[in-house]
């Protein structure tokens, strides 16, 4: 088995045809199969079932491309840390749930790094990929937000994964509607007001019901809209009566489309929230962070410190 093995098969799995990934690999056909052959003899299973329509993995074979994947990606990354890149470089990822107070953590970090040679990555994905992705060394801290009450739960997950949690906060809970929308004027709101209102919810890849993206929408709503991210969320509720759930969001007031008092956002606490939103960031348990990603952190402390303003109405 080798390196060059494994990228073949992902390559067969991605096009599902042994001669589209043939030409793509610059490979005979018969070389490409007889790596594969070899592979699976090697194994003592079978990786790929062909037929006129193409090829489609085995059961054995869906199971073995994740494992082949993991250790593909683990060897890209090593070969861009030490070839593509300067000795003298910095370099720091951070994955993170959708949250805006990460963003401006991580922009307060590059204005920090002046001219300096470096390379970061600001990833913005699903809980469930924040935790791969601090686990494989793809990022070296994960910042999530979820509800106080899925801690147990979301501790065994960081168990398994190797993982250790650091709280930093316990942040209010706000709905997040615009200027326009006929409850912004409320001082506070209970769920059951909002049910004739489309909620906007970011998709999560997820069954598990706690790796939710959202805070604390715990009943199915009447209305309710799935994105995937905050650009298409932001439209939404600047210009319609949906809602959003959460603790931030970010301040567009200052740009040119959303200068006008009609696309302001209102945030107004939510009042029957079944608990508060606790924030913090994960890394690989037993392992020292690095410098840059301890300044990430003090600058995101500073960020998540200004979200405790007094409880009442914020515009956005």
């Amino acid at each position: 088995m080798t390196l060059q093995t494994l990228t073949y098969v992902l390559e067969i799995a991605k096009r599902k045809s042994f001669s589209q990934t043939a030409k793509a690999l610059f490979l005979s056909q018969s070389a490409l199969s007889t790596a594969v052959k070899e592979l699976e003899e090697e194994l003592g299973i079978q990786l790929f079932v062909r037929s006129n329509r193409g090829v489609v993995l085995t059961t054995e074979g869906e199971d073995f491309i994740k494992y082949a994947k993991d250790i593909v990606d683990r060897s890209e990354l090593l070969a861009l840390r030490y070839q593509t890149h300067n000795a003298g470089q910095t370099m720091f990822s951070v994955s993170a749930q959708h949250l805006p107070f990460a963003v401006r953590a991580f922009q307060k970090l590059m204005d920090q790094m002046g001219k300096a040679e470096y390379t970061f990555a600001m990833k913005e994905t699903s809980l469930s990929n924040v935790l791969y992705e601090v686990s494989t060394g793809k990022s070296q801290v994960g910042i999530l937000a979820f509800p106080k009450e899925h801690l147990e739960l979301l501790q065994k997950s960081f168990a398994s994964y190797n993982l250790s949690f650091t709280e930093m906060a316990e942040l209010t809970t706000y709905v997040f509607l615009r200027r326009k929308h006929p409850l912004a004027e409320r001082d506070s709101l209970r769920i059951e007001e909002l049910e004739d209102y489309p909620f906007v919810t970011y998709d999560s890849d997820s069954d598990t019901a706690y790796h939710t993206e959202e805070a604390l929408i715990l009943e199915p709503l009447r209305q309710t809209i799935h994105v995937s991210d905050r650009a298409t969320k932001m439209l939404l509720l600047r210009s319609t009566d949906a809602f959003s759930i959460g603790a931030d969001l970010p301040n567009y007031n200052r740009d040119i489309y959303f200068r006008s008092r009609n696309t302001e956002l209102r945030a107004v606490p939510l009042q029957n929230a079944a608990g508060r939103i606790l924030t913090g960031y994960l890394k690989q348990t037993g392992v020292l962070l690095p410098e840059r990603a301890e300044q990430f952190l003090e600058l995101l402390q500073k960020e998540v410190e200004q979200l405790h303003l007094p409880t009442g109405q914020k515009e956005f």
